[in-house]
């Protein structure tokens, strides 16, 4: 062979395995970006805790979780506490959304579902109340350590039409590296009372908005509409006068796989 030709076939081989090794180094540097963005993203913890007036352990649990919401903060861990059975703060909707949780499965109160059917704790752990307090801040803590795949943002804002309801709109971006599919997202409005079990009671959930397949770095945008209004309608002018406030509203968002039932994140919009 020629030494022309070997010289050009010598370059056209440094060339190919030139571009070989950038486009590998492109592709793991993709992967290692979407890695670390998935790990960026912090992980909010929804606890849904459902009681019933009259149970004689529901307070213990209501105790814990309420201290630890207290702990944690909105930022990391949501309690909601949803009310069954006529109990007189129940709603249809907090007796359906157990009815989906648990199907033809074992029933009753205290009954604590973390991120959904990702840990469910039937029960109480043990009497002590130091023991069950433990019990439910590891399982938070296990949560909280899993990278989030999901990024929330929402805001509220007064419905310009219907005052007082709310507007809760904004969207979900896929921050990891894979497609995600069979996921909706929802909401929950809930009121605040002064007594035990009242914390953060849920008086209003959303449907779910049904999600398509989201690619890595794609977003949906949602919107809700809250018929629940800051002040008990029962209330009489004079009686919210002389409260000095309205009632408080909790807020919050959350995407759900609806075939795990499992929760992938969550968000207390401010």
């Amino acid at each position: 062979m020629k030494i022309k030709q070997k010289i050009f076939i010598f370059i056209l081989l440094v060339i190919f395995f030139s571009a070989s090794n950038v486009f590998s180094f492109g592709v793991f540097a993709q992967n290692q970006n979407n890695e670390s963005t998935a790990k960026t993203v912090p992980r909010t913890v929804l606890v849904e805790l459902f009681v019933q007036g009259g149970c004689i352990t529901c307070p213990t649990a209501e105790f814990c979780l309420e201290d630890l919401a207290w702990e944690y903060g909105t930022t990391k861990f949501i309690l909601a506490q949803e009310h069954l059975w006529e109990d007189g703060y129940d709603t249809p909707e907090t007796n359906a959304r157990y009815n989906w949780y648990v199907g033809d499965d074992k029933k009753g109160t205290p009954d604590v579902f973390i991120d959904g059917l990702t840990k469910r704790l039937y029960g109480l752990a043990c009497e002590c109340v130091e023991e069950n307090y433990k019990c439910y801040k590891n399982a938070i803590d296990e949560e909280l350590a899993q990278p989030s795949l999901l990024e929330i943002s929402a805001s509220k804002t007064p419905h310009p039409n219907s005052l007082p309801n709310i507007i809760i709109e904004g969207k979900v971006k896929n921050v990891s590296d894979t497609t995600l599919e069979d996921l909706a997202v929802c909401g929950m409005v809930g009121k605040e009372g002064d007594e035990p079990g009242l914390y953060n009671y849920i008086q209003d959930i959303f449907p779910f908005q049904n999600m398509p397949p989201l690619l890595p770095g794609a977003t949906f945008n949602f919107k809700f509409i809250s018929e629940i209004k800051p002040a008990l309608e029962s209330e009489t002018e004079d009686e919210k006068d002389e409260k000095g406030e309205e009632e408080v509203l909790h807020l919050v968002v959350f995407v759900q796989n609806l075939k795990t039932k499992e929760i992938l994140q969550s968000l207390y919009v401010e």
